[in-house]
């Protein structure tokens, strides 16, 4: 009998009836409202992707430099994908008007938006996330050919992260933005006292560049569930690929009757952005880039003292401890580093690695970087790796930071030079790198490289990695990778980031229900989470009586005109010590006053 009830439980079938009964647990404990989100149907929408992310576009015009900007028309974006050089179209940058247009536009949307239910919310962002799973393919081709990021890494950052948050927010967002009741305290105890979560109005985002559908589409999640309206200011480095990712949302909207103009995408340079965020009908700006910007975007806010919220880029440190288990550690470092060609914020860009281990972990990562195959992800099929990189005009930038680390005794194992593609010579690659040796003197600890570049150094105790990994001015992520949890937790808890992970990377943004962003020069304010999501709102205090017949009444002692200053100043000092006093005798002494001054 005993060994058919073993066979039983090791069956497949048992196996997956436990992960289905896991499964509806958690969808009914955890999140107990989700079968009541299906209350209005989705709609299917349909959207064809642009001619130059088909199979059969042939298109052979190329770039001749690194650049976006058309020399003959400053106003005029060049659009062209990195992996190949190919030349994808022209853009015109939208000028303060438009900006201004697009701003008004979504304010009179927001006027019925606001209006609306949550059901009706979460039936939008359903619709939305369905399109997404679907035509999963079709996004990140439009992504890559924009970005030159390979169609795997288009997968995990462009789709994973999307619909996590879609979900996050379809299930529970709600719940975090209905009216909070709070204590009223002892003295208000017949008043109901609540914070209301009521909508900015119309918000803007300015985003950067490196996952251009998520990028765009994540703070409108957040924004219109909210009940706002937002501008997207997109990033000019992929203007090409804004058009059809508004078509997504703004197809959803329409599909169930609500107006397309709540949330706009407008395109261009810093004088874009600056009118974004000094209009004054624009109630919160939420900016994702680099430090110098965010200094500005600061700066422009001020006028009208809009909030900001600012994730400015990280310098992440994954501390290697030698109880790792290298197995997993390994894989995790690799795409840590070397997703999207390493330009991501929260990318590992330090390697901490002690001592006892740090020979066995170069050669490791010596070899596995050795096998990295570099290439177009639409051109090339599957025997890619890692894509191009942006922003070509870097490359002199991170060849300067390998420089002076080799000569101040840093040593170069791999690569640390732009990779010349034999098929397409004219594209932006750059060698997947491999820096050993690095001490804190050296400029490219301090610096965001935001390539892809494997940092290696060394540390002799935890004290010691602690002290290397908090000297950077960056402060946005982290990881430590140990056995041993207890050591991983104290490590863990003594980094000075906004995020931090034990065995593992980044993954604080897939776990949806936390706060996303940094401290120090990384920024501050968050998106993401409970947090995030309130923060595209208004809060409003509240209270209210409780039982009609108890209300807020006046004594006579301290009515106005006040008769008696002396005998008034008692009866108040009086409610004071009764109300927060700690001695009981004094508290009683108190309520005596009270009684008798209280005509």
């Amino acid at each position: 009998m005993l060994s058919i009830i073993l066979d039983f439980l090791s069956s497949p079938l048992y196996l997956a009836s436990s992960a289905a009964v896991c499964f509806l647990s958690y969808y009914w404990i955890v999140t107990p409202d989700l079968f009541e989100n299906f209350t209005l149907p989705t709609k299917t929408i349909t959207i064809e992707i642009p001619k130059e992310c088909k199979a059969d576009w042939t298109e052979d015009s190329f770039i001749d430099t690194p650049s976006i900007i058309d020399k003959t028309d400053p106003s005029v974006i060049i659009c062209y994908d990195p992996a190949t050089a190919r030349i994808l179209g022209k853009k015109r940058s939208a000028s303060k008007e438009q900006v201004n247009q697009a701003i008004i536009a979504a304010k009179k949307a927001q006027e019925q938006w606001s209006k609306t239910t949550f059901a009706q919310r979460r039936q939008v962002l359903r619709t939305i996330c369905e399109f997404v799973l679907k035509n999963q393919q079709d996004i990140c081709k439009v992504s890559c050919r924009d970005s030159g990021k390979t169609m795997v890494d288009a997968a995990l950052g462009e789709i994973l992260t999307t619909v996590a948050k879609l979900r996050w927010t379809i299930e529970n967002g709600e719940r975090v933005l209905k009216p909070s009741r709070r204590s009223s305290g002892l003295l208000m105890m017949y008043k109901l006292a609540m914070v209301l979560y009521q909508p900015r109005g119309v918000v803007g985002a300015i985003v950067s560049w490196n996952y251009p559908f998520h990028n765009t589409i994540g703070p409108v999640i957040s924004a219109i569930f909210a009940g706002n309206g937002i501008v997207v200011k997109t990033s000019e480095m992929v203007a090409f690929t804004s058009d059809y990712f508004l078509q997504i949302v703004r197809s959803a909207l329409e599909a169930h009757g609500h107006s397309a103009d709540l949330v706009q995408y407008v395109t261009g340079f810093a004088d874009v952005g600056k009118a974004l965020v000094e209009s004054p009908l624009v109630s919160h700006i939420t900016f994702i880039g680099s430090a110098p910007v965010g200094k500005k975007i600061m700066q422009a806010a001020s006028t009208n003292l809009t909030p900001v919220t600012l994730e400015l880029g990280g310098k992440d440190a994954a501390i290697v401890l030698d109880d790792a288990d290298m197995s997993q550690c390994y894989p995790v470092i690799m795409r840590g580093v070397f997703q999207n060609a390493g330009q991501n914020c929260i990318g590992i860009e330090r390697v901490l690695v002690h001592t006892n281990i740090y020979d066995a972990f170069v050669k490791e990562m010596a070899t596995r970087i050795s096998k990295l195959r570099l290439g177009s992800s639409l051109e090339q099929g599957e025997n890619v790796d890692m894509g191009a990189m942006a922003m070509g005009h870097n490359f002199g930038y991170l060849q300067s930071l390998i420089q002076d680390a080799v000569s101040k005794g840093a040593r170069l194992i791999a690569g640390g030079k732009p990779y010349l593609h034999p098929l397409y010579p004219k594209a932006q690659y750059f060698m997947p790198t491999l820096l050993v040796d690095v001490t804190p003197d050296m400029d490219i600890v301090h610096n965001e490289v935001f390539g892809p570049i494997m940092t290696v150094m060394k540390f002799n105790s935890h004290v010691d990695a602690i002290r290397v990994a908090n000297a950077s001015p960056f402060a946005l992520g982290s990881s430590v990778f140990t056995s041993n949890v207890k050591a991983g937790r104290k490590i863990a808890m003594a980094l000075k980031c906004g995020m931090v992970n034990n065995n593992d990377f980044g993954v604080n943004y897939l776990c949806q229900s936390l706060p996303f962003g940094g401290v120090g020069i990384s920024g501050f304010g968050r998106f993401a989470g409970e947090e995030g999501l309130r923060a595209m709102c208004n809060e409003k205090s509240y209270t209210e009586d409780m039982f009609s017949a108890v209300k807020t009444k006046i004594p006579p002692v301290v009515d106005y005109p006040i008769k008696n200053a002396s005998i008034a100043f008692d009866f108040a000092s009086s409610i004071n010590i009764f109300a927060f006093g700690t001695n009981l005798i004094d508290r009683f002494k108190a309520v005596t006053t009270l009684a008798k001054n209280a005509q």
